[in-house]
C-alpha cells in the first residue's frame, strides 16, 4: 500500500511540475496582469438612474445601454413609480449636482410623487417647489 501512495505522490507532482503548478510566483503575475485589464463604463438614463458595469472590454450609448463581456443593461423605457421619500422631495433635490445639462427627473411635492427638476447648465437641479417655498 506504501508503494502505491508513493507512485500516486509521484505522479501527482509529476504533473503539477509540466503543468507550472509548482511555481507559486506565476499564479499572482497571471491576477495582476488579468486585474489591470479592467475597464470601466457607464452611462445616464433619461429616468435619472446610471448603469455602470466593468468588464475586460466594454461600450455605451448615452442614455440607452452599457455593455461589458457581452453583457448587456437597458435603460429601462418606463422608469418604476416614485416612492416618495426624504430623498426623493423636491425641496431636498433642489439645489444640488446633476449629471448633465437638460436631464429631468420626477420628485415628490406634498408627498406625492407629482413634481419635477431639470438640469440647469451649471449642472445644479431646479424642481418644483410648494407654494410656501423650501
Amino acid at each position: 500500500m506504501k508503494l502505491v501512495s508513493g507512485v500516486f505522490a509521484a505522479l501527482v507532482i509529476a504533473t503539477l511540475a509540466a503543468c507550472g503548478g509548482t511555481e507559486p510566483g506565476e499564479v499572482s503575475e497571471a491576477l495582476g496582469q488579468a486585474t489591470s485589464a479592467l475597464s470601466s463604463c457607464s452611462t445616464d438614463c433619461a429616468s435619472g438612474t446610471t448603469l455602470s458595469c466593468t468588464g475586460g472590454s466594454c461600450s455605451s450609448v448615452d442614455g440607452q445601454y452599457v455593455q461589458c463581456d457581452g453583457a448587456y443593461q437597458y435603460c429601462p423605457s418606463n422608469p418604476p413609480p416614485l416612492t416618495c421619500t426624504r430623498a426623493n422631495t423636491c425641496t431636498f433635490i433642489e439645489g444640488t449636482s446633476c449629471p448633465s445639462t437638460g436631464v429631468y427627473r420626477e420628485c415628490c411635492l406634498s408627498g406625492l410623487p407629482t413634481g419635477s427638476c431639470y438640469c440647469k447648465f451649471d449642472n445644479t437641479w431646479i424642481c418644483t417647489l410648494p407654494p410656501d417655498g423650501p
